[in-house]
C-alpha cells in the first residue's frame, strides 16, 4: 500500500503520516489478542470447560509460575466469578473490536479513521480503569483461597520438572505478584498506551491529513 495513498481517480490525496501507519499496526496487534483472549474466556464461560496447562519442565520456574497461575486463576474465575468474568471479556471483546474498526479505517483511507482512533484511545482509557477495578475488587479477595490451589499445582510441576516445590509463604507472595501486581503494571502501561492514541489522534497532523481527505471528498 502506498504511503501516498493515490485515490483510485488517479489524483494524490494528502500522504498517509508514517506514525499513522505505525500506531495501526499496533492497533491491529493488539486488536486481535484482545479478541482472541476475550473470546476464549467467553467461550469458558459459556462451556465451563477448565483450561488445561502440560509443561513438561522445559521452562524456568518463574515462566511456569506465572503461566500456571494463570490458568489457575481463570479457571477459578469461570468457576466462582462467571458473570465477572463474562463482563470483563465482553469489555475486552469491544475494545478488540473497536481497534480492529479502527484498523480498517486507517488502511482503507476511510475518512472516519481519525475518528475511529480517538475514539479507541478513549475507549482504551475506560476498558483500562474497569480492568484495574476487576483485578482490585475481584481477583484480590481470592488470593487467599487462590494461594494454596497455585501451591500444588505447582508442586506436581515440580515433579514433573524434577525440582523442589515452592514454600507456602512464598507461593502466596507469587499470587500476589504475578496475579495482581503484575496485571496492574501492565494495566498501567495500557492506560499509558491509550492516552498516547488520544494525543496523536487528537494532533495536528492527523487533523490536517483527514480535514485535507473531506475537503477532496467534498471537492468530487
Amino acid at each position: 500500500m502506498s504511503g501516498a495513498g493515490e485515490r483510485a481517480d488517479g489524483r494524490d490525496r494528502p500522504p498517509r503520516p508514517r506514525w499513522l501507519t505505525f500506531l495501526a499496526v499496533l492497533l491491529l496487534l493488539v486488536g486481535g489478542r484482545l479478541f482472541v483472549t476475550s473470546a476464549s474466556d467467553l467461550h469458558r464461560v459459556a462451556t465451563g470447560t477448565a483450561d488445561v496447562l502440560d509443561l513438561d519442565g522445559s521452562l524456568d520456574a518463574q515462566q511456569e509460575t506465572l503461566l500456571r497461575g494463570q490458568v489457575v486463576l481463570v479457571n477459578a474465575l469461570s468457576r466462582h466469578r462467571p458473570v465477572s468474568l463474562a463482563v470483563h471479556a465482553l469489555a475486552r471483546l469491544g475494545l478488540g473490536l473497536l481497534y480492529l474498526f479502527a484498523v480498517a479505517a486507517i488502511f482503507s483511507g476511510d475518512t472516519r479513521g481519525g475518528r475511529a482512533g480517538l475514539l479507541a484511545g478513549w475507549a482504551g482509557v475506560v476498558v483500562s480503569a474497569g480492568h484495574a477495578l476487576f483485578l482490585v475488587a475481584v481477583v484480590r479477595p481470592m488470593l487467599p483461597w487462590l494461594a494454596p490451589m497455585l501451591g500444588d499445582a505447582l508442586a506436581r510441576d515440580a515433579v514433573t520438572a524434577g525440582r523442589t516445590g515452592f514454600d507456602p509463604h512464598l507461593v502466596a507472595a507469587q499470587a500476589s505478584f504475578y496475579l495482581l501486581q503484575v496485571p496492574l503494571a501492565v494495566t498501567g502501561v495500557a492506560v499509558a498506551w491509550s492516552l498516547v492514541l488520544v494525543a496523536y489522534f487528537r494532533g495536528r497532523r492527523v487533523r490536517l491529513f483527514y480535514n485535507g481527505q473531506l475537503r477532496q471528498v467534498d471537492h468530487d
